[in-house]
């Protein structure tokens, strides 16, 4: 059963974090929503194997902050939030996953603080962000709940039973965290300002999702390729760790044992 922490770091940041297993450092990051607990499933079955941390992001509701931290927020700042994290854990070295949004953080991890990371494992990096979601930020708060819940609910996930699965509480959080994720995380206009050679400063696996339409992460896969990173599927949308739980899980452990 996971541990549950509350540990403040040095810029002001409450952190929900959530501990479980026993090995290597195995950090989870959660995608725009910014709730750990989509992890929960995957993070027991790799607790078998590693130390599993998971946390909520800051100025999500169990992750309270100061507001500048959610404010123009990017790879450099998310890595740097994160970095501090790791101090207050005394967790010295571990291998990253991130997904969509939290994929910056992994990525800013290895091209910032590569003494401290094995390799990252990433999902659907948004190497840029969505028209669509600028839109988003005319609208009032209700607005974008309601634009927000069936985005994720049917666009993002192909298991809308899954998804929903998670929780009446968890939902309840989101309700909030999507206004957060607009306004602070998806309004930022360049969010992964990195070079190539930054990306490749520790190995890297990364995966798209098989059920999606190819031409939503094209540019995933050419950037891949440009970095000649072998681009590999999981059988999923944007969420394996919801709807495939036990394939996300032992591509993860195989992906983080490779680099070990």
């Amino acid at each position: 059963m996971a541990t549950t922490l509350s540990v403040k770091t040095s810029d002001g940041i409450n952190w929900h974090v959530e501990q479980q297993g026993s090995g290597p450092h195995l950090i989870l990051i959660p995608s725009g929503e910014g709730d750990c607990e989509s992890f929960s499933k995957g993070a027991k079955i790799l607790s078998a194997t590693f130390t599993v941390t998971t946390f909520d992001m800051p100025g999500m509701v169990r992750s309270p902050c100061p507001p500048e931290q959610i404010q123009n927020v990017d790879a450099p700042l998310m890595a740097k939030q994160i970095n501090g994290l790791l101090d207050e854990l005394h967790i010295e070295k571990a291998t990253i996953f991130g997904s969509s949004s939290g994929s910056w953080a992994a990525f800013g991890l290895a091209a910032y603080y590569p003494e401290r990371i094995q390799s990252i494992i990433v999902h659907e990096v948004p190497l840029v962000i969505f028209p669509s979601l600028f839109e988003l930020l005319k609208l009032d708060d209700k607005g974008i709940v309601d634009n927000c819940r069936p985005l994720f609910e049917n666009f993002f996930n192909e298991d809308a039973a899954a998804w929903n699965g998670i929780g009446k509480e968890y939902h309840e959080r989101l309700e909030k965290n999507y206004v957060t994720w607009i306004r602070g995380y998806a309004a930022t206009k360049n969010p992964f300002p990195l070079t190539n050679e930054e990306m490749k400063r520790r190995p890297v696996t990364w995966t798209i999702g098989a059920l999606n339409q190819i031409g939503v992460w094209f540019n995933n896969i050419k950037k891949a390729h440009e970095l000649g990173i072998e681009m590999e599927l999981l059988n999923s949308k944007h969420f394996p760790y919801v709807s495939v739980p036990e394939e996300w899980a032992e591509h993860v452990k195989k992906s983080a044992l490779k680099y070990l």
